[in-house]
C-alpha cells in the first residue's frame, strides 16, 4: 500500500522529517510538493503523524485503476442520510468543477442524495476537512496526477494548526528575544532519531520551546541549563502553566562554554543535546547591515568554538541537532561560514536527506526562515569527531 504525504513549505525540513521516522519506507515519488512512500503500515503512520508537523496531510493511496466515482458510491451507500463528501486534485489534467458535478450526477442516479463541501469548485483546506469531520466519515478523496501514474486516495490524517498556534502564542515571552517555533523544535527532535529510550539536554533553554515540545510528545524526563537566570525563571513559569505533572525534569545555571563540567551530562550518558544558542539581536529592515551582521558572526563564533571543544574534550558520543543563524540582506542570504570551519574541525557532518534523491545543501544542512524575517535557521545534525 502506498502513501502519499503532502509536503509543508520548505519541503525538505518535511522530507528529513518524514524519512527519519519511518526509516524502513522506500520512496516511490517525491517532488516538491508530495512524498509517496512503500512498505510502511497505516496504524504505525497514525501513532506518529501527531507528532510530526510539518507534513499537511497524509492519503492513502487505494487504487491505481479503479473509477473514483464506483469508490465514492460504495462508501456513499453505508450512509442512511445525506452524504457529504470533498474532492482534491492534484496536478489536475481536468476541470475539478467538472469532476464535482458528474460524481454527484452519478450518485444521484443511485439514488444517493448527496453534497459536496468543495467552496468554488476548489481542493480542500485542512480546516475544512477537520471541521466537516471528513476523516472520521473517510469522506475526503483525492485524485493526484503524476506524469507516469494517476492515483486515487482516502486522506486519513490531516494537520490541525489550531494545536500549533495555542502553544506558540500561550507562552510568557519577550518578543525582543527570539523563539524557536514549535513546529521547527518538533523537527529537530524528530531528525535526531528515535523518541523512545533516549533523553535530551538543552544548553541554551531560552524560551524552553524544544523541551515542551518533547514533554507534548510523552517523554517524561528533560534536561536544561542556561546562564540568564530570568530565562530560567520563564520556564519554570512555562512549565507551571503546561498542566502536566507526569514528567521530571531537572534545571540548573550554567554557562554553556564550560559544558565539560555540566553535572547534567555527567549524570546521564544516554542524553542528546537538541538546542538552539540565541541568534543575538533582532534585526530590521532599519538597521541591518554587513557590519553588523559581521560582529554578530564574530562574537558568536567565540561561543561555538569553546562550546564544541569541550564536548570533544568528553568525548561526547550521542547525536546533535543544532541550529545557527543566517542573515537575508539585499535579497541574498549572508551565511554563517565561519561557523562551517568549527564543525569541520570538531565533528562530523550527518546526512538529512538521501543524496541520491535530493541535492543537499552544500554544507549538508536544511534551511528555515519566513518570508517576513531577516534572521533565518541553518539546522544540523552532528557527532563529535574520535
Amino acid at each position: 500500500m502506498y502513501y502519499w504525504f503532502e509536503l509543508w513549505r520548505e519541503y525538505k525540513l518535511s522530507v528529513a522529517e518524514l524519512i527519519s521516522i519511518f526509516n524502513n519506507a522506500d520512496i516511490v515519488f517525491l517532488s516538491s510538493k508530495i512524498l509517496i512512500l512503500d512498505n510502511i503500515n497505516k496504524e504505525i503512520i497514525l501513532s506518529k503523524m501527531n507528532n510530526i508537523w510539518w507534513t499537511i496531510k497524509v492519503i492513502e493511496i487505494l487504487n491505481k485503476k479503479e473509477e473514483l466515482k464506483k469508490y465514492i458510491l460504495n462508501k456513499a451507500k453505508s450512509y442512511n442520510w445525506k452524504y457529504k463528501y470533498g474532492i482534491s486534485y492534484f496536478w489536475e489534467k481536468e476541470n475539478l468543477r467538472n469532476i464535482l458535478k458528474n460524481i454527484k450526477k452519478y450518485l444521484k442516479e443511485n439514488n444517493i442524495s448527496s453534497r459536496f463541501i468543495n467552496k468554488n469548485f476548489k481542493n480542500l483546506s485542512s480546516a475544512q476537512i477537520i471541521w466537516e469531520k471528513l476523516i472520521i466519515k473517510e469522506s475526503d478523496f483525492v485524485i493526484i496526477e503524476t506524469n507516469s501514474n494517476t492515483f486515487i486516495g482516502n486522506t486519513i490524517w490531516v494537520q490541525d494548526i489550531t494545536n500549533y498556534s495555542k502553544r506558540d502564542y500561550s507562552k510568557s515571552r519577550d518578543m525582543n528575544i527570539w523563539m524557536l517555533p514549535p513546529k521547527l523544535s518538533q523537527i529537530m527532535i524528530n531528525i535526531a532519531n528515535k523518541w523512545k529510550n533516549i533523553n535530551i539536554f538543552d544548553p541554551f533553554v531560552g524560551l524552553w520551546t524544544i523541551l515542551i515540545e518533547w514533554i507534548y510528545m510523552w517523554l517524561k524526563e528533560v534536561y536544561w541549563s542556561d546562564y540568564n537566570s530570568i530565562m530560567i525563571e520563564t520556564t519554570k513559569k512555562n512549565l507551571d502553566n503546561l498542566n502536566k505533572k507526569d514528567f521530571k525534569y531537572k534545571i540548573i545555571k550554567f554557562d554553556a562554554r564550560d559544558i565539560w563540567e555540566n553535572p547534567l551530562l555527567k549524570e546521564n550518558k544516554n542524553i542528546n543535546i537538541i538546542t538552539e544558542w540565541f541568534l543575538w539581536e533582532i534585526m530590521t529592515k532599519k538597521n541591518i547591515s554587513i557590519d553588523r551582521i559581521s560582529i554578530q558572526k564574530k562574537n558568536l563564533s567565540k561561543l561555538y568554538e569553546k562550546f564544541f571543544l569541550w564536548l570533544k574534550q568528553i568525548n561526547f558520543k550521542k547525536t546533535i541537532v543544532i541550529s545557527f543563524p543566517f542573515w537575508e540582506l539585499n535579497k541574498k542570504y549572508i551565511y554563517f561560514t565561519e561557523i562551517y570551519e568549527i564543525l569541520n574541525r570538531y565533528c562530523n557532518i550527518l546526512a538529512l536527506l538521501p543524496s541520491k534523491i535530493i541535492h543537499p545543501s552544500k554544507s549538508w544542512s536544511l534551511l528555515y526562515k519566513r518570508n517576513n524575517q531577516l534572521v533565518g535557521r541553518e539546522i544540523f545534525k552532528l557527532k563529535i569527531k574520535k
